[in-house]
């Protein structure tokens, strides 16, 4: 009895970390759904938009429009901070912009605005302050995407039919996204406020709801979950990429990647808050139980503690779960750096750093092995434990047996923990500051290849450097999605990486061929 409240009382401790350390998970998931919604949603609708007919695109009314909602809360921007630098109200061009909204259609009145932006008010009404300055910048951006879209034209009905569905469809979808998001206070790091139906355990509900539920690219299918509507989404967008050649939807299906991943992460959070809930729970019911039993109280709250223990099997099943999907990432990885190693050639840096790489990926994969042993161990010893004690008469097997799993499964469970700090501090710690550099090198070919199929045409407002910079920003989330580093290296050493992509990748050096005594080349 001692014991078994002694352990419990350890699960206390691990279930209130598991607690605060997946609520904050959750957190920043949500952030990330804000986030997409604030900065990159309208960018989504105005790819959208752009795949279609300039007939269609007319039809389209104001309020519809994401080229003139952008152009509104330009305006707006700056005349609120016109407003805020004590300037005197804009009449005349609050004159010159309603004009300008009286003839949007016509791309002649779209230059004549920008001609007066960049010739008048930025270098002469306003040349003081920077700050209006830069929004009447970005206003001349805009200017210059409506532009672009209104002579712009695609001229093919199938295509045009399906770029206005998925318009549509996003239109829908609008409202139903900003009503799902969690804005709400945080408090203590781990909670947040949120209404009632984003509660975990209505999450929970919902999760297990969308497993049911299937997600199409044609329509939107009624009671799905918003992760099975951002996933239809998802594969309408790439429908409308691979027919129409017009459109570059390939940063907004990325984006649309980022909103379905943050929205799962998010559910998949709660699941496991909602578990280790439980666990919190029952690990005091079954300490408090076992002193009392200890004292001579009765056994009934005993029995009931033990039944309460099936909570904590439910964590070791969502462990089990969570550490396959990592052991097949890890596996896919190791083979594919195996690839990389064998196609190195003759450069003897590059190869006994992929090398290294590779072996740290083993090690890894080693260690996930290992916790997902202990988890499955877990998730087996405790029903089996539940079910001998509750019905001896039916089971008729070794009571032994469950106690000698869940032995086994405490040992690879030290036994982990222990090999994870010799990784972190000795293996990781001793690897080369120039990782990044390796590792991008040895997938130079595919990250490449990434960036010519995430460029956009390039404008003459912002730099050069600054466009690319984006596109590269786009190829590192896309690269570091399909290979998951993340699950081998930490958080400095996967950062390495990131930058070094980022960056831009260095072009290459040629080697000078050796020349020989006497001046002459070996060639």
């Amino acid at each position: 009895d001692i014991w078994g409240a002694i352990i419990a009382g350890f699960n206390i401790v691990i279930s209130f970390g598991t607690m605060t350390n997946i609520g904050r998970y959750k957190i920043r998931n949500e952030e990330a759904r804000i986030l997409f919604f604030d900065k990159l949603f309208l960018g989504v609708k105005k790819a959208a938009f752009r795949a279609m007919d300039l007939t269609v695109r007319q039809k389209i009314p104001p309020e519809d429009n994401p080229y003139l909602i952008d152009l509104e809360e330009k305006k707006q921007r700056f005349l609120d901070d016109v407003s805020y630098y004590d300037y005197d109200e804009p009449k005349e061009f609050s004159k010159d912009f309603k004009t300008l909204r009286q003839r949007i259609n016509q791309p002649n009145a779209v230059r004549n605005f920008q001609k007066i932006l960049s010739m008048y008010y930025i270098p002469e009404v306003y040349q003081v302050n920077s700050y209006l300055q830069e929004d009447l910048v970005e206003l001349y951006k805009v200017c210059e995407d409506i532009h672009a879209e209104l002579t712009e034209d695609i001229n093919d009905p199938g295509e045009n039919e399906k770029a206005a569905h998925l318009f549509e469809r996003l239109l829908d979808f609008s409202s139903r996204l900003e009503k799902s998001l969690q804005r709400g206070h945080i408090y203590w790091g781990f909670l947040k406020q949120r209404r009632i139906l984003d509660w975990d355990i209505c999450v929970v509900f919902r999760y297990f709801w969308g497993l049911f539920c299937c997600s199409s690219a044609g329509c939107t299918i009624p009671l799905s979950p918003i992760e099975n509507e951002t996933y239809g989404i998802i594969k309408e967008a790439q429908v409308v990429y691979d027919t129409h050649k017009g459109a570059n939807l390939r940063r907004e299906i990325r984006d649309l990647e980022y909103l379905y991943w943050a929205t799962r992460e998010s559910e998949i959070a709660s699941l496991i808050f909602v578990s280790a809930c439980l666990a919190f729970i029952v690990s005091w019911i079954f300490t408090i139980s076992r002193i009392i039993t200890r004292l001579g109280g009765p056994t009934a709250v005993t029995e009931l503690g033990f039944w309460g223990s099936i909570a904590s099997a439910l964590g070791a099943i969502l462990a089990v779960f969570h550490f396959v999907r990592k052991l097949l990432i890890l596996v896919r990885l190791w083979c594919t750096l195996g690839g990389k190693v064998r196609a190195s050639g003759s450069d003897k840096d590059a190869r006994r750093a992929l090398q290294r790489i590779k072996g740290v990926t083993f090690t890894q994969l080693m260690l996930t092995a290992a916790r997902l042993g202990a988890a499955l161990g877990a998730a087996i010893a405790l029903p089996w434990s539940v079910a001998q004690n509750a019905f001896p008469e039916k089971i008729d097997t070794d009571r032994s047996i469950p106690l000698w799993i869940a032995l086994g499964a405490f040992c690879a469970a030290v036994g982990s923990t222990i090999f994870f700090f010799l990784v972190e501090y000795v293996v990781r710690y001793n690897l080369s500051p120039k990782l990044g550099e390796f590792v991008c090198e040895a997938f130079r070919e595919e990250l490449e290849e990434l960036f010519e199929a995430l460029s956009v045409p390039e404008n003459t407002i912002d730099t050069k450097q600054a466009q690319q910079r984006k596109t590269w920003e786009y190829v590192a989330r896309d690269f570091l999605h399909q290979y998951r580093f993340d699950t081998v290296f930490a958080a400095d050493r996967f950062g390495s990486i990131l930058q070094y992509i980022q960056g831009g990748l260095k072009q290459k050096k040629e080697k000078k061929p050796k020349k020989k005594k006497g001046g002459e080349s070996n060639l």
